[in-house]
């Protein structure tokens, strides 16, 4: 599974985006907000994969320091159940564009271009 090549999106494939780590444990934060593909349209789809190929430039998490948080990001095919694409990134390198992704969901994909 290649960590850095983002696969061509296709209605089959479900965006898992959930945070990680620190020392508090909140169900709520916890619990991955997933994207269906198919419940996107043409447009928004295209958006996602290119903003998962921004992803490219950001370095992995870190697994050092005690209260470090990330996020995880998981393509799988629906269908199957099995993963065809990873990331995990460390939250301060996150860009703000995933924060909006993993907090509002498809939402997020309403903006054109987003600055960061």
């Amino acid at each position: 599974m290649s960590r850095v090549d983002v696969p061509s999106l296709s209605h089959d494939m479900r965006l898992a985006i959930s945070r990680e780590g620190g020392f508090a444990y909140l169900p709520g934060l916890a619990a991955p907000r997933e994207i269906e593909c198919e419940r996107l349209s043409d447009d928004k789809c295209a958006r996602l994969g290119a903003w998962l190929s921004r992803l490219a430039n950001v370095p992995e998490a870190s697994t050092t320091g005690a209260d470090r948080r990330c996020f995880r990001l998981t393509l799988s095919s629906r269908r199957t159940g099995e993963a065809c694409w990873q990331r995990r990134l460390d939250e301060p390198c996150a860009p703000a564009w995933l924060v909006r992704l993993w907090r509002d969901g498809e939402r997020a994909l309403d903006e054109d271009d987003p600055a960061t």
